[in-house]
């Protein structure tokens, strides 16, 4: 083999490995986004990826980068609305097994970001942050409804310019808080009233509400990755303090209940395997 050929094959390796990379990352996001209390943060987290993607995005590295960025794009838009239909399955039928899973990676890549956030000599105030976080988690785990309560759009009298107006603002919003570890789009579609609206033209592939959907979240994530960016180079330690509050303040809203019987069992065991699967992954990224 020539050495001009064997630098062409290990370019496609290294292009294949992006791309395996990218759809990868792509669908874990993709399948994750619609539930609430898992965010992309909290995945990005999981993956120890955090901060070294908020401290390298920009124009430049995207462009550099487009091979990754588009097979994370289809991979993520293939876990939203093919493994998202799956997930939504497994959620109706063995709820708690995969709820307790995701405690499970929750509480997995806690260590490591009480690690980052314990860096430097902790200061008060960033202690203070925590127990604020943790608080609001808590709160909304018990004071903030039911998903229940939020309407469809025949249950609010079907499409109107109000409505449409509406969803864009509070999917712009919620699509900042996508990027906020163990907060999330979907909890803050939630509080908003707007997430079974999201769900609802996910799965009838609604054109226009898609649209908005779509408008309004690449808006909303350019403007949270600018101020995550800053946040990270200005306030490191405040923000990490914040994120194992929201992190661990996150169990409270995702935990499903207990039932004492099969599911029970696999319940545990797959909480304890994901704990252990996200223990190893994140410090895998060190």
């Amino acid at each position: 083999m020539s050495s001009g050929t064997a630098i062409v094959v290990l370019i496609q390796g290294a292009e294949a490995i992006k791309i395996t990379k990218g759809l990868l990352y792509g669908l874990i996001f993709g399948f994750a986004s619609p539930i609430p209390g898992v965010s992309a943060g909290t995945m990005a987290i999981l993956l120890n990826v955090y901060e070294k993607f908020f401290s390298s995005i920009s124009v430049e590295m995207v462009r550099k980068n487009w091979v990754f960025t588009i097979a994370f794009l289809l991979g993520w838009a293939f876990g939203l609305f093919g493994v998202s239909r799956m997930m939504m399955f497994l959620f109706d039928n063995h709820g708690q097994i995969i709820f307790f899973s995701f405690m499970g990676l929750i509480c997995g890549c806690l260590p490591m970001i009480f690690k980052k956030a314990t860096a430097e000599t902790v200061r008060v105030k960033n202690v203070v942050i925590l127990v604020i976080a943790l608080a609001l988690m808590f709160f909304l785990a018990f004071h903030g409804g039911d998903l229940s309560a939020n309407s469809t759009l025949e249950q609010l009298g079907g499409v109107t310019y109000a409505i449409l107006a509406w969803v864009f603002v509070s999917s712009f919003l919620s699509s900042m808080a996508m990027l906020i570890p163990g907060v999330g789009g979907s909890l803050m579609m939630f509080i908003f009233g707007i997430y079974a609206i999201y769900i609802e033209s996910i799965s009838t592939l609604n054109v226009l509400l898609l649209t908005i959907f779509v408008v309004s979240m690449v808006l909303g994530v350019i403007a949270g990755i600018a101020l995550t960016k800053k946040l990270l180079e200005s306030y490191s330690q405040t923000l990490y303090f914040a994120i194992m509050g929201f992190i661990a303040g996150s169990l409270f809203i995702i935990y499903p209940g207990f039932s004492a019987d099969l599911d029970g069992v696999l319940s545990v065991l797959f909480a304890l395997l994901s704990a252990y699967f996200a223990y190893w992954l994140s410090n895998k990224g060190e």
